[in-house]
């Protein structure tokens, strides 16, 4: 029982605080559980928000496809260990010529030139923008993931609306990846679209005490989810000792802000209620579910480099260019270094990160050398061994 002192705002506060993380809890299992057995799990945007959702599908490593419908209108994400890799939608609005005409890079008079084009042929939007140079080759993959990520991006103005998460369905496997991780996606979202109210909802009174988690995976979240030096010093401010308003005044940022970066931390379970003697605990446990997925990821990358060719191996599209791919390198290296793993699982997964490392290296070799990328590009199409267990989404518009 709250002593009878206590104010008010700060016990419901409280109240909402505990309810949202015994809500979480039950999510994480239920997610876990989908996991395994391989059965979809549905729910209620009113009931746990996409934020949280895309934080949960990180942290469980979850790979397949989270469905979200509002009265006709269907949006799709499609997730591999935990990251999001392609979205789609049923909105005419989001299809990627309404996106570029909003963006200015074309007219709204060459955007129906584009349509009857691909009406009449049946050919891909991005080739004809290229064709027409409406578009630099260079710029097509940009321009992809950025109509992928403005999907994903609208889905935080919703409020309502049903979501399902569909464990193994995956995106096909050439399509275009996004690179852009989820934590950065979700901060972008909580400060564009997402109301404010639910933010203050989840994290309940300014009073409330936070702690920082200090998991494996916490400072890479961290640093992909905050770029602005003036928003990195944040969550070392969580200390369990200030409140969230202490925190607001100490930053120097506005309590928006702040808000906005404590909600995100907590979606990715890196920031969590400050409860006495339950730390140490909670982050034996966190440390233990992170070192599972980082081990699934490695395992999950180690069968590609056994099994696909190289564009599968990497995530990346067939198209792709030198500088893009170095760049999906530099991502893969960091994936499999010893700082994100830690010395135990390094050492038990010893050969397939060597394997991983020789492949990629192969694999850059190769596509970055023009005569070599072309023989080994002919290569695939002479074998033209089609991977199998992978779908394309039916009946969902990528432009």
């Amino acid at each position: 029982m709250a002593p009878a002192n206590e104010d008010l705002t700060n016990l419901l506060g409280r109240l909402a605080a505990g309810i949202d993380e015994v809500i979480e809890a039950e999510l994480s299992t239920a997610l876990t559980a989908v996991s395994d057995v391989g059965v979809p799990l549905t729910g209620d945007l009113k009931e746990i928000s996409l934020p949280v959702l895309m934080g949960r599908i990180f942290c469980e490593g979850i790979t397949g496809r989270l469905k979200v419908w509002q009265d006709a209108v269907e949006k799709d994400i499609y997730f591999e260990a935990g990251l999001p890799v392609m979205a789609a939608s049923t909105d005419t609005m989001d299809r990627m010529l309404a996106m570029l005409v909003r963006e200015r890079v074309v007219s709204q008079a060459q955007k129906q030139e584009v349509e009857k084009i691909v009406d009449a042929t049946g050919r891909k939007v991005g080739s004809v923008l290229v064709q027409l140079s409406l578009l630099r080759s260079d710029e097509l993959l940009p321009a992809v993931r950025r109509h992928y990520e403005s999907v994903i991006l609208s889905l935080f103005a919703w409020t309502s609306g049903r979501w399902q998460v569909e464990p193994g369905v995956t995106a096909g496997p050439d399509r275009t990846r996004l690179l852009r991780h989820p934590a950065a996606i979700v901060r972008e979202g909580l400060g564009t679209t997402f109301p404010a109210e639910l933010i203050a909802a989840h994290l309940g009174s300014g009073k409330n005490l936070f702690v920082l988690e200090s998991s494996g995976s916490a400072a890479d979240v961290l640093a992909q989810m905050l770029t602005d030096p003036a928003e990195t010093r944040v969550p070392s401010l969580f200390d369990g000792v200030r409140s969230l308003d202490d925190v607001a005044r100490a930053s120097g940022l506005s309590d928006d802000i702040v808000w906005q970066i404590a909600f995100a931390m907590s979606c990715f379970g890196v920031l969590r209620p400050a409860r006495a003697g339950t730390s140490a605990k909670e982050g034996a446990r966190v440390a233990v579910r992170d070192l599972q997925i980082a081990r699934e990821r490695v395992l999950a990358r180690y069968a590609l480099a056994q099994e696909s060719d190289y564009f599968q191996f990497m995530g990346i599209d067939r198209q792709a260019d030198p500088a893009e791919i170095r760049r999906v390198q530099e991502l893969l290296l960091k994936e499999i270094s010893p700082e994100m793993l830690g010395p135990e699982l390094t050492h038990e997964l010893k050969r397939p990160i060597e394997t991983i490392r020789e492949v990629l290296d192969d694999a850059v070799r190769i596509l970055c050398t023009p005569v070599l990328r072309k023989a080994y590009e002919q290569n695939l199409l002479d074998v033209n061994q089609p991977q199998a267990g992978l779908t394309e989404s039916a009946g969902l518009q990528e432009g």
